[in-house]
């Protein structure tokens, strides 16, 4: 199942899919920044909520802000509080380079790619 999340005043899309039962992929295409990060923020904690295992896939994003960085920063708190495994799909400079700048490659569970993160086991 997809579900669009999206809204079309904000240069940011983020699409739902369940893959399997308890997991939820939110794939995030666009600019990720302090206009844009609520709205991940909204999504993420809404289904931080009603699974297992959240990936955030954020292969489709060309720019990664501080804010961003800070909404990952978030969900991996909440994630651990919850007792869901994060998984984040950082394929790409532009999501890697800031990931690796703060450290945050060190603290969060990073994918190569969709495909590997979604059958990585549980």
């Amino acid at each position: 199942m997809t579900e669009n999340s999206s809204s079309s005043a904000l240069p940011i899309d983020v699409v739902l899919d369940r893959p399997s039962p308890g997991m939820v992929v939110a794939s995030v295409s666009g600019e990720l920044d302090m206009l844009t990060a609520p709205r991940l923020r909204a999504v993420v904690t809404a289904e931080l909520a009603g699974c297992a295992v959240l990936v955030i896939d954020l292969s489709g994003v060309s720019f990664l802000g501080s804010a961003g960085l800070a909404v990952l920063v978030e969900a991996a708190h909440e994630a651990e509080r919850q007792q869901v495994e994060l998984r984040v799909v950082a394929t790409g400079r532009t999501v890697r380079r800031p990931l690796e700048i703060t450290g945050l490659n060190e603290v969060l569970t990073t994918f190569p790619s969709r495909d590997d993160a979604v059958g990585a086991p549980g």
